[in-house]
């Protein structure tokens, strides 16, 4: 029997040998030779964008061409706004406007051949990048997030323009006080300063306009009242409006932007608009004390809108209607567009909801169903930020010294004063005036807000399908 076994290592000797064994006794492992160079040679190919699928090819090839020029808008406006990581292009842009401004003669007379073949220069290096961003094919993905990058750089450049919120009667004030100063302007003009140093101040001023320095100081001297009085008499424009000015206002203007004024579209009088108000709620964290409402003087209010303008507590906060304390504002508003002169304000939602999103910059968990909640922890939903309001995560560590957090609520505007608040009798349902035309409605889920927790009853939102409303909502 034991002559019969084969010998193990007589038959490895009889295998032919590889170029690693030494000696003809060893036991050498052999690998496979057609694993590893598949493995290596294996072309990884680029994965695809989910929107490739859902966007048509028109879209897509535009989107794409456009990538380089966003990329280059978006630089510059990180330069505008100071947000760039290296402030020495700005030092540098000052210096070259200062000079330019102050020798401008000299220079277009000993120079003004060199500067127009340095702006083919600039213009021909300028389209070379053009074609080097082109040539990485970048993918949908990245096109949204450089034209949504462009957009709030841009957003944040003209928020001190958009945030005022002028009207058509605010533009004409701003144009007869203007018109009314001239024979001031022109006495400095020939008498005090240069029309060359005034080019120069106000230059420089709108290129260090978003400087954070500049913005602290400007805070500083905009809580004294001598300042506030002295813009008025030079603009004609009353800034020191009462809270909550800038949401109504951009709510009016949603309005008659939507062109649903029954006076304007000819529309039924039950027909509303809708406007959801986002209030955001600001802390700071204080050594020893923890977060608080109490904030620096110079930096922005507990409470705030999208611009960070002030804004009243969710506590506090009262639609613009004839018999709340914003009462002379409505009246102004009536009285600038008498089409809603019959119409009302009320909540469709029965309280202020928490956005736990904040507005998409966090990701809530696959098992969690809503994307709101009335009644929140005090640590949820916040984006924590360091001592000067930049670097947001959504986790708190030691070196966070800020959050915010999103609240939302909507609310409509009605031609029908007799309708009650939705707020204070029965929320979240819409009734017509008349019993005798009411029609069969239909309970549907809103698209904005899911239901509650599951702590809590869930209670979804009816809405009248013969309505129809048409909801807006507030941009940053």
């Amino acid at each position: 029997m034991a002559d019969s076994k084969p010998d193990p290592v007589t038959k490895h000797d009889e295998t032919p040998q590889t170029s690693g064994t030494s000696t003809q006794g060893d036991l050498r492992a052999q690998f496979s030779q057609e694993v590893v160079p598949s493995a290596v040679n294996k072309k990884v190919l680029p994965q695809t964008s989910p929107l490739l699928s859902s966007t048509p090819p028109t879209v897509a090839k535009a989107l794409i061409k456009a990538y380089p020029y966003l990329l280059i808008v978006n630089k510059w406006l990180l330069i505008a706004t100071w947000t760039n990581d290296d402030y020495w292009i700005n030092v540098v842009i000052m210096c070259v406007y200062s000079f330019a401004v102050l020798y401008f003669e000299i220079l277009v007379t000993w120079l003004g051949h060199l500067i127009m073949a340095l702006v083919v220069i600039l213009y021909a290096v300028l389209n070379l990048r053009i074609v080097e961003e082109t040539n990485l094919r970048p993918t949908l993905d990245d096109v949204v997030q450089a034209l949504t990058a462009t957009c709030i750089k841009a957003d944040l450049l003209l928020s001190p323009v958009t945030s005022l919120a002028l009207t058509a009667y605010d533009i004409k004030r701003l144009l007869f006080t203007t018109v009314f100063l001239t024979p001031i302007y022109l006495i400095l003009t020939f008498l005090l300063i240069t029309p060359r140093k005034i080019l120069l101040f106000t230059g420089l001023y709108l290129l260090l306009y978003h400087l954070t320095y500049l913005r602290v100081t400007r805070k500083l001297v905009w809580k004294l009242k001598i300042t506030r009085v002295f813009f008025f008499y030079l603009t004609g424009l009353d800034f020191s409006q009462a809270r909550n000015n800038s949401l109504f206002a951009a709510a009016f203007a949603k309005v008659q932007k939507s062109g649903s004024s029954p006076v304007v579209a000819g529309a039924d009088l039950l027909k509303p608009v809708r406007f959801t108000y986002v209030i955001y709620e600001n802390q700071r964290r204080w050594l020893g004390i923890g977060w608080t409402s109490n904030l620096l003087t110079y930096e922005r209010a507990p409470w705030t809108d999208e611009f960070l303008n002030e804004s009243s507590s969710i506590d506090s906060f009262e639609l613009p209607n004839a018999d709340s304390s914003f009462s002379q504002l409505h009246q102004q508003y009536v009285q600038q567009h008498p089409s809603i002169s019959g119409a009302r304000w009320r909540w469709v939602d029965k309280t202020w909801r928490l956005d736990l999103t904040n507005d998409g910059a966090i990701t809530l968990p696959s098992g969690k169903r809503s994307k709101t909640t009335a009644n929140p922890t005090s640590d949820e939903g916040y984006l924590y930020s360091d001592n000067v309001w930049k670097k947001p995560t959504t986790d708190d560590s030691y070196s966070k010294y800020t959050r915010r957090r999103r609240w939302i609520r909507t609310a409509e505007l009605v031609y029908d004063s007799s309708t009650p608040n939705v707020g204070e009798s029965k929320p979240y349902t819409l009734s017509l005036a008349d019993s005798s035309t009411q029609e069969t409605v239909k309970k549907r889920k809103s698209l904005r807000f899911a239901e509650d927790d599951t702590t809590e009853a869930p209670t979804p939102v009816e809405e009248v399908e013969a309505a129809e409303p048409v909801e807006t909502q507030a941009t940053d």
